[in-house]
């Protein structure tokens, strides 16, 4: 063992030295590294060119999520019963229609011990249809949105998807 660390040390020893004082070899791993980075680089560009390329409306189709923004929204609950959404301020940021928005509203403790903590998740399908490029109220007189209690406070709203309508 001692033999193999001695003669690897050895080759350690002789690689600086060729490091040091021979410049040309320097210069030919110089190119070599650079070559390799440039040819990588290009390869990236090449692969995010023509994703660049391809129309975003497949984006739009298949992640709808990505384009529709809740900025403003309300929950009623009354005593251990069910959630009633309204007012939804909801903004389609894309050039396709959708309808049917699914959501996922999350819940918190209002109770002194557990104030904050997240205690449930409704998920539900908001039947609106949002037309491209718009922002605008809906639900306005409200629609259900599965099970909620007064002991609950709205936290969080996530869009989860949405149905495009093709023509």
């Amino acid at each position: 063992m001692l033999r193999d660390r001695a003669a690897y040390n050895q080759r350690n020893r002789e690689f600086i030295l060729l490091l040091i004082w021979a410049p040309e070899y320097n210069i030919y791993v110089m190119r070599k590294c650079a070559l390799t980075a440039i040819v990588m680089i290009y390869a990236a560009l090449c692969v995010t060119g023509a994703r660049a390329g391809e129309t975003s409306s497949n984006n739009m189709v298949a992640h709808p999520e990505w384009y529709i923004k809740i900025t403003d929204w309300s929950v009623y609950a009354t005593w251990s019963a069910v959630a009633i959404i309204h007012n939804v301020t909801m903004e389609n940021t894309s050039d396709v229609e959708y309808k049917d928005v699914k959501v996922r509203v999350t819940y918190t403790s209002m109770s002194t011990g557990g104030a904050g903590v997240v205690v449930s998740q409704e998920t539900g399908v908001l039947p609106v249809t949002l037309p491209p490029r718009s922002k605008a109220t809906y639900l306005k007189q409200g629609t259900t949105l599965g099970a909620a209690s007064t002991f609950m406070n709205p936290h969080a709203i996530q869009v989860l998807g949405a149905t495009p309508v093709t023509n």
